[in-house]
């Protein structure tokens, strides 16, 4: 009898380690016809807006976008710049008025934004904004600066 009695002792942690393995072993796995249910996001999602242009000395360009969740970052930068006698332009944004189309430029402006770095930076409130690339003085005369500028935000 003590025999047996050790026996079962011995056999019952095997037993449920097993157990153990084989109840992992089903949570695991899962039916595709299984219906999934996810909850809304409460993050807000980048967007990326891309703008392409060209301007020769002393002009400008406007683009417009519209930011629809505020407090959260917007960036700004080029992301090409030809030809390679151009090495900045000007790139500015500010408050757009669809009433009247009109680009104030009282948010950020850098007269020197170069391609590869991000030339703004700052947090947006959401509404419609302008984007303005212009010439800050390095366009010689007679020469047409290209662009392609991005504004990421939320």
């Amino acid at each position: 009898m003590f025999v047996r009695t050790v026996r079962c002792v011995l056999r019952t942690p095997a037993l449920l380690v097993l157990l153990f393995l084989s109840a992992l072993c089903l949570a695991g796995c899962s039916s595709s016809n299984s219906p999934t249910t996810t909850s809304p996001s409460t993050t807000a999602t980048l967007a990326t807006d891309t703008f392409n242009g060209s301007i020769g000395q002393n002009e400008a360009h406007v683009d417009t976008f519209t930011v629809t969740n505020s407090g959260y970052s917007l960036l700004a930068g080029f992301t090409s710049i030809s030809p390679a006698s151009v090495t900045a332009l000007g790139l500015g944004i500010g408050n757009w008025d669809p009433a009247t189309s009109t680009c104030s430029l009282n948010v950020s402006q850098n007269d020197t934004a170069r391609s590869g770095s991000t030339g703004l930076s700052g947090t947006a409130n959401s509404g419609s904004y302008c984007l303005r690339v212009y010439d800050g003085g390095n366009v010689a005369g007679g020469v047409v600066a290209s662009y392609t500028v991005q504004v990421q935000h939320y």
